[in-house]
């Protein structure tokens, strides 16, 4: 055969790619594959530009003698490849890649480094020094002389009107949106899962699901974790509006032994460290999924990022645009102290941060408990590179320079998708994350500022009013994320950090000859010792925990032959 095509993942304008193409689909026989080929045919290397979905995609193409490689605008399906003399091999998963190369692969001892510091997510860059990530909304062409092209092929517009008024027609025309972006991903001939944890996000997600499906009955299943004070009243507020029969909620998480086997579990399946915890976090839900035939499994992840996001960059928009009186309508208090307010905002609004507070606050008090030796440190310029982090929003005017130029550009959050993605599809779950389309972050990013914050600063307020009577009220104007995450950090200083302490006395005694060469020991002997004892501060509990967990699932692959 001249033409191979590999394909993952969803595309959801298939109906306006056959019209464009010519193809009369009307009884569905055509597959997507053949869709594909015919627009390769026509459009070549602009293909991935003309789909609208979740996907990756590969074609052979031997009467070029080229290989196409394609991955969606926001990153939700992972592509890798890797190029020896000439040769591409690629892969939907790195052990599906390792699988189709009999060539070994070479554990990066740099990335392991960043990996302690949670520095490692990339949009290129992988565990494996031979193994690279196709970025998002790029495409890529290797020819059998193993000449590469890369090219970016999807770009956001910033193409918001400025406003000073809002006007109900935005609401409309993005709940019009959001409605396309969650329906489309809807399975019709199989049970649902959707993740529910009670915030604003995922309600949206398992409300709309529910009401698209009048009566949920047998067809939707709500999964949740509820480790926190508020999460049951919050997650079965939305289930009991909808009338969602079919609720797992967790109420605690595994034990050490279960914990070792997810990470022996996870290697597998990942071929490198887990680079969010959700991976294999989530494998309940996965194993419930598999029981119940539920074949996808919906997420209102991506929320906070672009669709739900504050719009806190207002402020600072209108201070700068002189728009004062617009500025002291969207100013929480009575009328004395908005007005105090709107002096401060005059006077201290127009200061450039190079980080942002709290972020510099928090990072400087864990920095010193981090395990890296010196040297490493110092070659590979990492403390500068975790200080980078704390800047966050602080440098940006605008709420769409900060989605742009902070989410949409440095993609770091791509890595929950690619370990879900593929962690879920192991069970034979597709992951879909409704609130990550395209269209609908394109129609967030062209409203006016003004519709994303309410009065009184209230924030996530387009996304409020669109989901206004399909998500309960109480859930929708919800106006705080805290779901009593002040107990659980207690008891975590206090009786959690003694169960980690013991965890890492036993995972000390058995590093990686690597590690040691990576780690400062005595330090992480000194930290357990501390730890052992309980109760410590925010700096050190943090640290502590996030180095064992990062320690150990390092420890795990490194001994993997």
């Amino acid at each position: 055969m001249n033409y191979q095509i590999y394909f993952s993942g969803q595309i959801h304008n298939t109906s306006e790619i056959e019209n464009r193409l010519g193809i009369d689909n009307k009884n569905k026989t055509i597959e997507i594959n053949q869709i594909l080929l015919t627009g390769w045919h026509r459009w070549g290397e602009k293909l991935a530009g003309h789909l609208v979905g979740d996907f990756s995609l590969v074609i052979e193409d031997k009467t070029q003698n080229l290989t196409y490689l394609a991955r969606d605008a926001l990153g939700v399906k992972p592509l890798y490849y890797r190029i020896d003399q000439s040769k591409l091999t690629w892969g939907f998963n790195i052990p599906e890649l390792q699988s189709r190369c009999s060539l070994t692969t070479t554990k990066d001892i740099d990335w392991a480094a960043t990996y302690l510091l949670h520095l490692s997510a990339s949009q290129t860059e992988t565990a494996y020094k031979e193994i690279k990530k196709l970025a998002p909304g790029h495409w890529l062409t290797c020819n059998t002389e193993g000449r590469i092209k890369i090219q970016r092929y999807h770009v956001w517009r910033d193409d918001s009107p400025f406003a000073t008024k809002r006007d109900q027609r935005w609401v409309d025309d993005y709940r019009a949106v959001l409605e396309e972006s969650i329906r489309c991903r809807m399975d019709h001939d199989a049970p649902i899962g959707t993740e529910n944890s009670g915030g604003i996000d995922s309600a949206t997600i398992t409300a709309f699901l529910a009401h698209f499906l009048g009566d949920p009955g047998d067809r939707l299943h709500s999964f949740g974790f509820a480790m926190c004070e508020l999460e049951p009243a919050y997650i079965l507020e939305t289930s009991q509006a909808k009338n969602i029969r079919h609720n797992y909620i967790i109420t605690g998480h595994s034990g050490a032994d279960n914990h070792q086997a997810h990470i022996d579990k996870s290697l597998a399946i990942l071929g490198y460290p887990e680079e969010h915890g959700n991976a294999s976090g989530h494998v309940t839900f996965y194993e419930e999924c598999q029981k119940r035939g539920i074949r996808s499994l919906h997420s209102g992840f991506g929320g906070d990022e672009v669709v739900t996001n504050n719009g806190i960059h207002l402020r600072r928009e209108l201070v700068d645009g002189g728009h004062y009186a617009a500025l002291w309508n969207i100013l929480p208090g009575d009328p004395i102290s908005r007005s105090l307010r709107l002096l401060k905002a005059l006077t201290l609004g127009r200061r450039k941060q190079s980080h942002n507070p709290l972020f510099l606050q928090a990072w400087n008090q864990r920095w010193p408990h981090q395990l890296l030796r010196p040297e490493v440190v110092q070659r590979l310029n990492l403390h500068e590179r975790y200080m980078e982090t704390a800047i966050y929003d602080a440098p940006y005017r605008r709420t769409n320079d900060f989605i742009l130029q902070h989410h949409l550009q440095r993609m770091q959050l791509t890595t929950r998708l690619e370990n879900c993605t593929v962690m879920a599809a192991a069970y034979g779950v597709d992951y879909r994350w409704p609130l990550w389309d395209t269209r609908l972050v394109q129609q967030y990013l062209s409203t006016p500022s003004i519709e994303k914050v309410g009065p009184k600063g209230m924030g996530r307020y387009l996304h409020r009013r669109a989901i206004d009577g399909i998500v309960p009220k109480r859930v929708a104007w919800k106006p705080s994320k805290d779901m009593g995450y002040g107990q659980l950090l207690a008891k975590m200083k206090s009786t959690g950090i003694i169960r980690v302490a013991n965890s890492a006395k036993e995972l000390e005694t058995t590093l990686h000859p690597a590690l040691k060469e990576l780690i400062d020991v005595n330090k992480f002997r000194q930290q357990i010792s501390q730890a052992s004892k309980g109760q410590a501060d925010d700096g050190f509990v943090f640290g502590f925990t996030r180095a064992t967990g990062a320690l150990r699932q390092l420890n795990t692959w490194f001994n993997l032959p």
